[in-house]
């Protein structure tokens, strides 16, 4: 399922925007969860390009990393989003300047000492890449992130 025709312009409804933590999510541009399904969103700027002119693969792999975490939390109301012990990625699209992309999570397990999860991200109906990811909760003291 799309929420959003890719070609419009702004943020789709249903949208709701995360605040920015501090460090490195900072420069990745504003990140949009929406209101009831498990899907993260972006609208690509020219700050996400690499020299050809397509979103650079670490954004996407950034991206992809985010939405786990973001949705784990959510789901399961978390304290802090789980850690990431291994993350496999496949590119399978370029994405452009001012399109609007989407990460679709699921949930495969949730429980024990691990967690399991794959994520789409998709322009429109096009996927351009599939992310699968083995997570664990963090069990260290809270720190101040600044």
């Amino acid at each position: 399922m799309t929420a959003i025709d890719p070609s419009l312009p702004g943020v789709p409804g249903g949208f709701s925007p995360l605040p920015t933590p501090p460090g490195f999510a900072r420069h990745c541009g504003g990140f949009y969860l929406h209101d009831e399904l498990p899907v993260l969103g972006v609208r690509i700027g020219e700050h996400l390009l690499n020299s050809v002119r397509i979103v650079h693969g670490g954004f996407l792999a950034t991206l992809a990393d985010s939405a786990f975490g973001v949705v784990f939390r959510r789901a399961y109301d978390l304290e802090f989003p789980p850690i990431t012990v291994s993350l496999g990625l496949d590119y399978l699209g370029a994405v452009r300047e001012g399109e609007w992309l989407e990460a679709h999570v699921e949930i495969l397990k949730f429980g024990g000492s691990l967690a399991n999860a794959e994520c789409r991200l998709k322009v429109g109906d096009r996927t351009v890449l599939r992310a699968s990811g083995i997570f664990t909760l963090w069990k260290g003291p809270r720190t101040d992130q600044r």
